[in-house]
């Protein structure tokens, strides 16, 4: 009987880019840039509680400083195209100013491709 476990070359290489971003909109933007410039397809977000690591804050003794919301945006790409899309995502977020938010990638030990049948409309947001 042949054997039958998937091997990590089953799968194309992928790459997860994941940043943190204000909650100001921005990870919507992004999503919606990157389906129409990208063909990125397989993304998100979620609303996350976040301290600025370097952030000014004053607390009491013994008290953590408050959170404020943020966005955690998350991004799953093949091996060649993470490069282009990490820039694109930190060109176009500002993450290059100040309190803007950080950026990071790594390696995913093995992914599927994911692809919309022809013909389906995009969802409408509703604001």
């Amino acid at each position: 009987m042949p054997d039958s476990t998937p091997r990590r070359s089953d799968f194309p290489a992928c790459k997860a880019i994941c940043c943190i971003l204000p909650d100001d909109g921005t990870d919507k933007r992004l999503l919606v840039e990157l389906r129409k410039k990208q063909g990125i397809v397989r993304a998100g977000s979620a609303t996350r509680r976040g301290v600025g690591a370097l952030a000014n804050v004053k607390t009491k003794h013994g008290k953590l400083p408050e959170p404020h919301l943020v966005k955690q945006l998350f991004v799953l790409c093949s091996e060649d195209k993470a490069d282009e899309i990490f820039d694109f995502i930190f060109w176009s977020a500002h993450i290059d100013k100040p309190g803007r938010g950080g950026i990071w990638q790594r390696a995913v030990t093995g992914c599927t491709p994911y692809e919309l049948p022809a013909n389906v409309p995009d969802e409408e947001t509703i604001s």
